[in-house]
């Protein structure tokens, strides 16, 4: 092995820009001119809007698509759909993001957080088995940088106990689990639109969000919800207790751009060609590191297909094989290597649980009203979580590291990053 480029020696890689795929932007253009020729530049219901849940709906296989203004807002009307309210609980994993859960916690629902399997970094069936109460309203199921959950133990949990399962399939257009779609495994699954091609959500349009299920009742009450003025509202709200209403429903206005789902259209044309060519990128970089100490790649469950990827490829370093060399020396000398690495907590920067608001408790809607704070709608005081609460999550999080996936990786480039790797390895007593 040559000397590390972090101590004056050559680089391992040195392609530059490594993505050749090209966004299809002229047919990006093309829709969305054709929307504004039309002035067809709002609305839900009909139209390329309509198109484009349809398209999804029979692309996932769910029975029921709707489109809304944002990923999380969608979550919230996940939320809404299963009737979460003032002094429910719900439960989420410690690693992942606060956009998951901030529809129900504002609905006046509190967080009920759990840990995370340690090879998957997604939530742990077990451990939020055992965090269920009365209260528990839904769980929530993130799979995050596209990495799918455990579906057979969180719908075997769903059915025992009679608690939905709300999936945050933000990342994740395109997964599969045991050979069905994300989007038609759970009761409800929400995706975001959020960013632009390649390095956005896998279906992107830059904002918006879907949800799909296959629960009719739960179509319903998202339309009421948050689908004010939807074309042909009236017609689509058929069950008993949402057809009285008039055609304001409940009077919020959540849709989704037709500009952003024009885009996402273009997108969800090319998804299952951009996951497989990210999958076989990620698989081979994968099968090469697990030869290499110093990291190790996360895990998958046997019957999940992984899908998109955004944020990167994931790792999570092993400093005892490395005779406890700091994280951030070990980031420092592959990035001097030429390797994209970074460090990350997954979807933000902290872990959920030691946010301020959680650490502290808050007044949420002021004068000593809310989840966070004391008595609240038959919920006991608030218990400020504190470090140590969630040992698993805790010892991963400082050390996950991701990597870009890429769809048309310029030739030798997967073979640069991996020599890097290795050269790391072999000289990293010289870093200590």
């Amino acid at each position: 092995m040559s000397k590390l480029a972090i101590l004056g020696g050559q680089p391992a890689v040195t392609i530059q820009n490594p993505e050749r795929w090209k966004p299809p932007i002229e047919e990006e253009k093309e829709i969305v001119c054709q929307l504004i020729e039309k002035r067809a530049l709002s609305g839900a219901g009909s139209g390329l809007p309509k198109e484009f849940e349809e398209e999804f709906r029979q692309y996932v296989g769910s029975r029921y698509c709707l489109t809304v203004s944002h990923g999380h807002l969608a979550l919230a009307s996940a939320f809404y759909a299963v009737k979460g309210g003032p002094g429910d609980e719900f439960i989420v994993p410690a690693l992942g993001y606060i956009g998951t859960y901030a529809g129900a916690l504002h609905m006046g629902a509190r967080p009920v957080f759990c840990d995370i399997d340690p090879e998957t970094l997604l939530i742990d069936p077990s451990d939020a088995e055992k965090r269920i109460t009365k209260r528990t309203r839904a769980i929530f199921a993130i799979h995050l940088w596209g990495n799918v959950c455990d579906m057979d133990a969180l719908m075997d949990i769903s059915r025992r106990y009679g608690i939905p399962i709300i999936e945050d399939a933000s990342h994740a257009h395109g997964a599969e689990w045991d050979g069905k779609k994300i989007g038609n495994v759970s009761d409800l699954t929400c995706f975001s639109l959020q960013g632009a091609l390649p390095g956005g959500k896998p279906v992107c349009g830059g904002e918006g969000g879907i949800v799909t299920t296959n629960n009719r009742e739960y179509y319903e009450r998202m339309l009421a919800y948050c689908h004010l003025h939807r074309h042909g509202l009236k017609d689509e709200l058929t069950l008993p207790e949402y057809s009285e209403l008039d055609a304001e429903v409940l009077g919020l206005k959540y849709r989704a751009h037709p500009l952003a789902l024009a885009l996402a259209k273009v997108a969800l044309k090319s998804l299952d060609y951009r996951n497989e060519r990210k999958d076989a990128f990620r698989r081979k970089l994968f099968e090469a590191l697990e030869e290499i100490p110093g990291v190790k790649p996360i895990r998958s469950y046997p019957k999940a297909k992984p899908a998109g990827f955004y944020g990167g490829l994931v790792l999570v370093y092993q400093p005892q094989e490395l005779d406890g060399l700091p994280i951030e020396k070990y980031v420092e000398a592959l990035r001097a290597e030429g390797v994209p690495i970074r460090r990350s907590f997954g979807f933000g920067g902290t872990l959920e649980h030691l946010r301020t608001i959680f650490r502290k408790g808050f007044d949420l809607w002021g004068y000593g009203r809310g989840p966070l704070g004391g008595e609240f709608m038959g919920l006991p005081p608030f218990k400020p979580y504190k470090p140590g609460d969630f040992p698993v999550a805790e010892s991963v999080a400082g050390r996950i590291l991701t990597i870009p996936a890429y769809i048309e990786p310029e030739e030798g480039f997967l073979e640069q990053v991996i020599h890097a790797f290795e050269k790391v390895a072999a000289h990293y007593k010289e870093l200590l």
